[in-house]
């Protein structure tokens, strides 16, 4: 009998399947709050067969409920509490004088508080590669960014970052884009401020457990002194990402372990 192991069962109890809207038609006519195919195309140094090929692009929403958003740990080389945070002001699914605009705040609000959840707050990082950390809180195949936009022009203003990986916080590697979900987190798209979410990756088989972010660098679209990252999430290999436990699914766990002592005992 084979052996059957606890993080296999895990796994299986917790793994949710990937959905995609993924992109076929090179010729797609559509534009996203100004981009086309032939704009990413362009960007990426591909043909519009390649982007289409390579299944960079995805018409739909990356919606993040449900999954464990990375934890920041170190801001710009110090404490992850200390240092300044914004607040687009634009709320999804909200009348207000702020609707279909880029309007934003800055305060000394707590960054960590900003930086580990999906959701209007954000934190700007240096450009020094290992100065602002996430920890993604499982060993991920990937990282989905998630970049507050301030201005345009689109898609260069939501992907003006480069991602490092590491398991040790000293070693990073660079991460390139993989993908592109063009109606960013919500499915309200007036909300200007929620422009693409995109998902880095190394093209390899190896995992990471922190992701350090920089504005600008080999993997960004443009660089113009800053960035705006609303939060970044470890991600499967399949894009999917780690989802947040819930009580049943705690007792199936414990339940699903029980029976495997019971098998173990009974062979």
């Amino acid at each position: 009998m084979k052996k059957i192991t606890y993080s296999v069962l895990a796994a299986l109890l917790l793994s949710p399947v990937a959905s995609a809207t993924l992109l076929t038609n090179p010729s797609d006519p559509r534009t996203w709050q100004g981009a086309t195919i032939n704009t990413f195309a362009g960007l990426f140094a591909q043909t519009n067969a390649q982007i289409i090929a390579n299944n960079l692009l995805d018409d739909g929403n990356f919606d993040p409920t449900g999954y464990v958003a990375g934890s920041l740990i170190q801001y710009n080389g110090g404490l992850p509490t200390l240092g300044a945070s914004g607040t687009s002001l634009d709320l999804p699914n909200n009348a207000s004088a702020n609707d279909a605009s880029y309007n934003y705040v800055v305060s000394s609000n707590n960054p960590a508080v900003a930086a580990n959840a999906i959701d209007q707050h954000w934190i700007q990082t240096n450009n020094t590669i290992g100065a602002t950390i996430w920890d993604l809180g499982f060993q991920a195949s990937k990282a989905a960014v998630f970049n507050t936009i301030d201005h345009g022009p689109l898609p260069q203003e939501s992907i003006e970052s480069t991602v490092y990986l590491s398991n040790d916080k000293v070693n990073w590697t660079q991460a390139v884009t993989e993908r592109v979900w063009l109606e960013g987190i919500y499915s309200d798209t007036s909300v200007l401020w929620d422009g693409f979410v995109y998902a880095v990756g190394t093209g390899t088989n190896s995992t990471f457990r922190y992701a350090s972010v920089i504005w600008g660098g080999p993997g960004a679209l443009h660089a113009d002194g800053d960035n705006e990252i609303n939060g970044i999430m470890g991600l499967q290999e399949n894009f999917s990402g780690n989802p947040v436990p819930e009580a049943h699914t705690w007792l199936l766990l414990g339940l699903g372990f029980a029976g495997l002592r019971y098998i173990r005992r009974s062979v």
